[in-house]
């Protein structure tokens, strides 16, 4: 399958909206969806995908990427690629690799980019927060 742009939001929104609902583990409180995770935090530093930074886009054993948020109590919450299918992994690492040579970016650059991209999208759907 050869995954464009779209193709990899949308993986990356369907998996991390699976991770909800979510609660704080420092004051509990509870975000119901990732729209709402969305509306009410922070984004902390750029996404980390290790496996990307490794240069390994099939991963046996994936250590995954990260993206960190500050709940509204200062709390990091961090949303993870755990448990996603190993071959939506690999397809999306590929289709990374392919963007950062053919945008001539960083990883970190295009994970950045990416996030933006997602968090747009989610906070314009509409429905509940």
């Amino acid at each position: 399958m050869i995954v464009t742009e779209t193709a990899a939001i949308e993986m990356m929104i369907e998996h991390l909206k699976g991770l909800f609902p979510k609660a704080c583990p420092n004051c509990k409180r509870v975000y119901a969806s990732l729209r709402d995770f969305y509306l009410n935090t922070e984004p902390v530093g750029n996404p980390i995908s290790y496996d990307l930074e490794a240069g390994d886009t099939k991963p046996k054993q994936p250590r995954g990427a990260v993206a960190v948020s500050n709940c509204s109590c200062g709390t990091p919450i961090s949303l993870r690629s755990d448990g996603m299918p190993l071959f939506r992994l690999w397809s999306l690492l590929l289709w990374a690799k392919t963007e950062t040579k053919r945008r001539n970016v960083t990883e970190a650059q295009l994970l950045a980019d990416l996030r933006v991209k997602v968090r747009k999208k989610v906070v314009a759907e509409s429905g509940p927060a």
